[in-house]
């Protein structure tokens, strides 16, 4: 074999593998660090005590204290542990795929800039006991597809990150409340009473009677009524919770009603409008000798929390809070003469 073959013979070697290393780092993104996990969080799973996710200007702070997650953002309230489990194995489970860009001022496009007032990016810092700082610290930006990922980096690091992987972080404190909250079935209910009328369930049916024990003449508070307290009840799922505050206690126009779950024991109700959102407060209302267990055990949910109402079900509660106008309001207030 002549040198001029084994000239060409190394030129086509180099170049195969040059080719062979292009394509590797291609796939993985263009660099060693590609096909990498984002973070690792195996080793320090079991000594996770708190995950801290900001988006806009929400913050949402879950700690976990004598065994149990909780909402240290909402005073404490008891967290969804699922929800926990599902942001750390989303978090681990996402590996590098592309680098992308390093330059901050190209940050929005792929919406990870941080600071963000524009709420788009969220920051997210999961802690372990024992350790003085984070175990991760990263920004998470827009979603990516084929294959599924997000856009990530870490928090102090300028490079972001084309990642695979499915994380799945739960949008508002909704997605963070122990809920339901209460749970009884509109049949498992016998009567809702108020003030001024009374509903009572024949079979699937609620039918509303006045003081005078006469069915109620339809108006728009009494039909939102009628069609809403039954089943308030049924899954109740706040958007948000607070520590209730001795002025909730005596709130302007509140409307107060009993739901009985049998002839002798109810779920007293309370509630109001706030800043255009609908308030309601739980708790146990009159009981005969036999206490339902069930009403005592959620009242451990219920005590010292107000419940803030999901907006749909808000804008079906307002006419509630109207005044209801008086039966000859469309009469003019002085008669014309009769000539």
């Amino acid at each position: 074999m002549n040198r001029q073959v084994v000239r060409v013979l190394v030129v086509v070697a180099v170049v195969a593998v040059l080719v062979a290393a292009f394509i590797r780092m291609s796939r993985g993104g263009g660099t060693p660090e590609a096909d990498q996990p984002l973070v690792s969080l195996a080793s320090d799973a079991s000594a996770i005590d708190r995950v801290e996710i900001e988006q806009g200007s929400e913050r949402i702070d879950v700690q976990r204290k004598d065994g149990q997650w909780v909402l240290a953002s909402r005073d404490g309230f008891p967290a969804k542990a699922e929800s926990v489990q599902e942001v750390v194995r989303g978090l681990d489970g996402l590996r590098k795929s592309q680098r992308m860009t390093a330059k901050p001022e190209r940050h929005t496009d792929l919406d990870i800039g941080w600071p963000d007032p524009s709420g788009k990016a969220r920051r997210v810092r999961v802690f372990a006991s024992g350790k003085e700082k984070p175990l991760v610290d990263v920004v998470i930006g827009r979603t990516a597809s084929s294959p599924a990922g997000v856009y990530a980096r870490g928090s102090e690091d300028p490079q972001v990150w084309r990642c695979t992987g499915v994380l799945n972080i739960p949008a508002g404190v909704p997605g963070w409340l122990a809920t339901p909250v209460a749970d009884f079935a509109s049949d498992q209910l016998q009567r809702i009473t108020l003030a001024d009328v009374t509903l009572t369930r024949t079979g699937s049916e609620w039918n509303m009677t006045g003081l005078d024990g006469q069915p109620a003449t339809s108006t728009p508070r009494l039909d939102a009524i009628k069609s809403t307290l039954p089943f308030l009840l049924t899954g109740f799922s706040p958007d948000d919770v607070r520590r209730e505050v001795p002025e909730d206690v005596s709130r302007a126009g509140s409307i107060e009603a009993q739901a009985w779950v049998d002839d002798a024991n109810a779920v007293a109700i309370r509630m109001w409008m706030q800043d255009g959102r609908v308030w309601v407060r739980l708790a146990p209302g009159a009981s005969g000798a036999q206490r339902d267990a069930r009403i005592d055990a959620a009242a451990k949910t219920w005590s010292g929390w107000v419940f803030q109402l999901p907006s749909w079900r808000s804008d079906y509660l307002k006419p509630m809070f109207e005044p209801t106008p008086p039966a000859d309001a469309s009469l003019p207030a002085t008669l014309p003469a009769v000539p």
